[in-house]
């Protein structure tokens, strides 16, 4: 199927743009968007946003990734370090369950 790309995208009546909620958006420049956003709502403190953002971002779990990214690891060591890491939290609830 082909499409005509000088088209005009279709306008909205006065009516459905009036009802419409108002969203400020941030432009972004890179070329792909990110998928965290957080929307400062009217009558909100700018700290709170802030601290939404903090809170996506550790759950989200941004910036380990970005420093897991920074340097090549093996995929060897990345099961090795998965492997460790599993048998320390065996040990540590082992350890709590004998108390």
């Amino acid at each position: 199927m082909s499409y005509n790309r000088n088209r005009k995208p279709r306008q909205w009546d006065d009516k459905k743009r009036r009802n419409k909620k108002v969203v400020a958006r941030a432009k972004m420049n890179s070329k792909r968007p990110s998928n965290l956003t957080v929307v400062v709502n009217e009558d909100e403190h700018p700290d709170r946003a802030i601290k939404r953002f903090l809170k996506k971002t550790k759950k989200l779990r941004i910036v380990e990734e970005c420093k897991n990214r920074r340097y090549y690891e093996k995929p060897s060591a990345k099961r090795r370090r998965d492997r460790l890491k599993r048998e320390k939290t065996l040990k540590k609830a082992m350890a709590n369950s004998n108390k």
